[in-house]
């Protein structure tokens, strides 16, 4: 799943569009997608690393790891790749929108200067300058500064949940003490194990890292950018008048 997200990722990088942070949060999915393959490795093969001391069959054991393992794992943690992944290419979708909207604006008065005789350049030139100039500036596309400072609150809102799960739910999971086991179908009681439970604790603090990390950088790209371009900008305005 993480692999197959890879292309997606990369065409998305390769596009024309441009504005203030984009190169960074793609760099953040970047390293959110490398963090995930690494991370996923010791939970692989998490059925195997399921083990229970004595007579056990092997309903009963499967029965002990469904009770302990009662939440999803990495399935969640690729519901929340995907979830990052939306927030991010919702901003491209809008800014590619008005990258298009802009780029029209720029030929349409391109194409007027030349039939001015103000240009000698042709009309494919033109479309490969519009696409190479134009900058999205947050100063001017105020309802595209909203949406992306929202994208960057639901983002820093989604990071904060995923950490607390990963520290209060999925950690606990893999604390390497000895797991007493009863059920209705099982008596037992029965003693189990999960192997491997330091390679997989070391996977859940490698991604509260990246999510630490994500959420220090939202937080601060969000004051920067409300500060600069919109009290910043509204300080300039003032002092113009």
């Amino acid at each position: 799943m993480v692999t197959g997200l890879v292309p997606i990722v990369r065409a998305a990088i390769e596009a024309t569009t441009n504005y203030n942070g984009r190169t960074m949060w793609f760099g953040c999915l970047s390293v959110r997608l490398i963090t995930l393959y690494i991370a996923e490795i010791p939970w692989n093969k998490l059925d195997s690393d399921f083990q229970c001391n004595g007579n056990v069959s092997e309903f009963c054991r499967k029965t002990c790891f469904n009770g302990h393992f009662d939440i999803a794992v990495v399935s969640f943690w690729n519901f929340i790749l995907i979830l990052f992944l939306a927030s991010v290419l919702l901003m491209d979708l809008f800014a590619s929108q008005i990258h298009h909207n802009l780029m029209k604006s720029k030929l349409k008065e391109e194409a007027r200067r030349e039939t001015e005789g103000h240009s000698g350049h042709t009309g494919v030139t033109s479309n490969d300058q519009a696409h190479e100039e134009i900058f999205i500036d947050f100063h001017r596309q105020k309802k595209l500064l909203s949406l992306y400072l929202l994208c960057v609150i639901l983002r820093l809102l989604l990071e904060i949940g995923f950490m607390y799960l990963l520290v209060m739910y999925h950690l606990p999971k893999v604390a390497g003490s000895p797991i007493n086991c009863s059920t209705g179908l099982c008596s037992g009681p029965y003693t189990c194990l999960v192997r491997g439970t330091a390679d997989k604790r070391l996977s859940i603090f490698m991604l509260c890292t990246v999510s630490g990390a994500i959420i220090g950088t939202s937080v601060v790209f969000a004051l920067y950018s409300t500060y600069h371009y919109m009290v910043l900008h509204r300080r300039h305005q003032v002092r113009r008048m």
